[in-house]
C-alpha cells in the first residue's frame, strides 16, 4: 500500500536525510578579507571566494594539512624578520625546495628560493594585518617527520624516499596544542582576527578507511578542545568550529557528492558547503550585497556566441553599469 506521507515530495526528503544543524558563532563576519590556510579543502573555498570577487588570500605554502605545520605556518606569517633562510632550503634534482612549501615552489638557487618565499611571506602578512577571519582546515592528524638530528615535522616530503621519514599519528593532546599555536601566531598580526576552524571533509584513504576515520576523530576531537566541543558552549572569544566534515559526512553521504576519485567533495558539494556556511556567519548587508553581486558576476563572465555583436555590447554595458552602482553602495567589497 503507498502511504500517503509520499504526497508530499518536502516531507519524504526531510525525513531521509541526517540535516546536521548549524550552531552560529556569537559574531557575525562582515566581508572584510578572510586567511585561507590548510588542506586542499582550504584551497576549494579560497577559489570560490577569489572567482567570485570576494576579499581572500590563499595559502603562501600550499596545502597544509596536519595541525603541527599550520601552526609552523601560523609562525612563519607572524614572524616581522624573513623567516626562510637559504640554509633551510635543500637541493633536488627539480631545484631548490622547502619542507614547508609545496613543490611548485622552486628556484634555481637556494638564495633565490628564500626571498621569493620570504616575499610571499610578507603579502600575506600584509593582507592578515586587516583582514578580518581567517579559516583553517586541517585535514590528517597523521604527520611526517624527518629521520635526522632534528627529527622535524615536514609540511611536504617532496616525493623524497620513505626511508628518510617515520609517520607517526599525533595525540589529541598534541593536535589541540598545534591548533592553539596557530590562533596565537595568527592574533600576534591582527590581535581581532576571527578564526574558523573546520575539519576537512576529504577522505584520506591511502592507506585505509580505519587510519582516515581515527585521523579525523582526533582532529575533531582537538577541534572541541579549543572551539567549544557543545552548541551550549557559544563562543565570544572570536573563534568557531564549522561542520564541514559533518555535513558531508551526514547529509552528503551518498558518492554522488564526491569526485571520481571517491575521496574529495565534488564541485557540488564544495558549493553547497560553502554556501551554508556563507549563511551562517557573515552579516545581513553582506548576504544582501551577495545576492545583488553574484548575477552581475554571471553576467560579466558571460561568454558570448558573438562578442562583437551590438546586443552584446549593451549586455555589457548594462552589466558594468550594475557593477559601479555596487562598488558605489559598497565600497569596501571591492
Amino acid at each position: 500500500m503507498i502511504s500517503l506521507s509520499y504526497n508530499n515530495g518536502e516531507n519524504f526528503y526531510s525525513s531521509r536525510i541526517t540535516a546536521v544543524k548549524i550552531h552560529p558563532p556569537a559574531w557575525k563576519l562582515a566581508g572584510r578579507g578572510t586567511l585561507f590556510l590548510g588542506s586542499c579543502f582550504a584551497e576549494y573555498l579560497y577559489t570560490e571566494f577569489k572567482t567570485a570577487g570576494l576579499k581572500a588570500f590563499g595559502s603562501p605554502f600550499g596545502n597544509i594539512y596536519n595541525p603541527v605545520s599550520l601552526a609552523e605556518a601560523a609562525r612563519m606569517i607572524s614572524s616581522e624578520t624573513p623567516p626562510v633562510k637559504p640554509e633551510d632550503c635543500f637541493s633536488t634534482p627539480g631545484g631548490f625546495k622547502h619542507f614547508m612549501f609545496h613543490s611548485l615552489k622552486t628556484a634555481g638557487s637556494a638564495d633565490a628560493l628564500a626571498a621569493c618565499l620570504n616575499d610571499e611571506l610578507a603579502e600575506c602578512r600584509n593582507f592578515l594585518l586587516n583582514a578580518e577571519a581567517a579559516v583553517i582546515t586541517p585535514g590528517t592528524s597523521q604527520v611526517f617527520r624527518l629521520i635526522n638530528k632534528n627529527a622535524a615535522i615536514v609540511n611536504n616530503c617532496h616525493k623524497l624516499p620513505s626511508g628518510m621519514f617515520v609517520r607517526e599519528q599525533l595525540r589529541i593532546e598534541e593536535t589541540a596544542e598545534a591548533l592553539r599555536q596557530t590562533i596565537e601566531n595568527l592574533r600576534k598580526v591582527n590581535p581581532d582576527l576571527k578564526i574558523i576552524i573546520t575539519v576537512s571533509p576529504v577522505r584520506h584513504l591511502r592507506d585505509d578507511a580505519a587510519e582516515n576515520s581515527l585521523s579525523k576523530a582526533v582532529l575533531r576531537c582537538a577541534a572541541a578542545e579549543v572551539c567549544g566541543g557543545r552548541k551550549e558552549q557559544a563562543d565570544t572569544s572570536g573563534t568557531w568550529y564549522y561542520p564541514s566534515f559533518e555535513i558531508m559526512l551526514d547529509e552528503l553521504r551518498d558518492y554522488r557528492w564526491y569526485a571520481d576519485d571517491l575521496c574529495h567533495p565534488s564541485a557540488e558539494a564544495v558549493s553547497y558547503i560553502i554556501s551554508r556556511f556563507i549563511n551562517s556567519v557573515y552579516d545581513s548587508r553582506f548576504l544582501k550585497f551577495l545576492e545583488l553581486w553574484l548575477p552581475v558576476l554571471r553576467d560579466l563572465n558571460h561568454k558570448p556566441i558573438n562578442p562583437d555583436s551590438p546586443e552584446y555590447r549593451d549586455f555589457l554595458l548594462q552589466a558594468e553599469s550594475k557593477k559601479n552602482a555596487l562598488i558605489a553602495e559598497y565600497p569596501d567589497f571591492f
